[in-house]
């Protein structure tokens, strides 16, 4: 009754999108009365952000730090690696679970996984709240309706641009909207006629490539029957080191110069940790190149890893000031996360 009752409360807030700002705000002003109290071994306990089922992707999207920079190798998470960490987690910090998304992607799209239907049923029979990022031009019909069966939470659809010429310029995709277009679509009826729980979310990148297609299509995507949200998203630089995805942003974020006059305010590596595919944890879900490895699920256990010397040695850097490591250092939100 109760997991009932908390079920009702996520989809009021996911069909709510001032109610879950209401919410966001709570939880950043709960987050920076928290700065003043940090220290380099933490009480708290760690949340799950993202669990990267693969690094694949298909696209060559222009804004991300994966087309032109990462250079880790490519691969796929078996099943026994995503089940030792959703299990710890599950067991760590149930409450976190159930109620934060778990995103079940990082640097890459998991509907290439062959078995994404699978995992995200195990992460769901162990009471983890789940979402997923995806790219509507892999949804052919079986994949729709595996996805829409699996359980998960949440959907953020992503379809930038507004034709075929405007799509490959942002994904790097030729002759790929209308077909992309067309697969939500079926995949919104889908939905419908299963009548599915799943909160989708219709995004689209907020920058100057794309500004122009969010205009025509944003009434188009709020009132089509299926989707619950529109959400011009904000452009992200991610780690601040890709120069090619710098030069989009509409302002240039110089950490030099904030370090004289400001803390470090983001609180990600008191909050939070990601795993890539191959069972490495990082700190931080814009670490595309695994920049900071905190250590491995296959050999640690995270609840180890969230106050090891890994995580104590970036925590410590926080807490200093003096930020050095090169997953950081040039990170925009260093100094201006809430």
């Amino acid at each position: 009754m109760i997991l009932d009752l908390k079920n009702a409360v996520h989809r009021f807030i996911d069909r709510h999108p001032s109610a879950r700002k209401g919410l966001d705000r709570y939880r950043n002003w709960r987050r920076a009365r928290k700065i003043d109290r940090r220290a380099a071994v933490t009480d708290e306990r760690w949340t799950l952000f993202n669990l990267e089922l693969t690094n694949r992707c298909p696209f060559k999207c222009i804004m991300c730090a994966r087309t032109n920079n990462m250079t880790r190798a490519e691969g796929v998470m078996d099943f026994e690696t995503f089940k030792t960490i959703v299990d710890e987690y599950a067991s760590a910090n149930p409450r976190a679970a159930a109620e934060e998304i778990t995103w079940l992607h990082q640097f890459g799209e998991s509907l290439v996984h062959p078995e994404f239907g699978k995992f995200i049923r195990y992460a769901v029979s162990k009471g983890l709240r789940t979402g997923l990022s995806i790219n509507p031009l892999l949804l052919k019909p079986s994949v729709s309706r595996d996805l829409l069966e699996s359980g998960i939470a949440f959907l953020n659809i992503a379809l930038d641009g507004h034709d075929d010429e405007s799509f490959y310029k942002i994904r790097g995709v030729k002759d790929a909207y209308e077909k992309s277009k067309s697969n939500l679509l079926e995949f919104l009826k889908l939905k419908i006629e299963l009548g599915s729980k799943t909160h989708v979310a219709l995004g689209m990148i907020d920058f100057a490539m794309n500004r122009d297609s969010i205009e025509q299509l944003r009434r188009y995507w709020e009132a089509l029957p299926g989707i619950d949200e529109f959400a011009a998203k904000e452009f992200k630089v991610w780690n601040g080191d890709a120069a090619d995805v710098n030069r989009l942003a509409d302002a240039k974020v110089d950490n030099a110069e904030l370090q004289k006059t400001r803390k470090v305010v983001c609180n990600v590596p008191w909050e939070k940790v990601s795993v890539s595919w191959d069972g490495c944890v990082v700190p931080c879900c814009y670490d595309y190149d695994k920049k900071y490895v905190l250590g491995d699920v296959k050999n640690q256990k995270i609840d180890e890893m969230w106050n090891g010397p890994e995580m104590q040695r970036l925590r410590r850097e926080f807490l200093d000031n003096d930020v050095k490591n090169p997953l950081c250092r040039n990170c925009p939100e260093l100094y201006l996360a809430p």
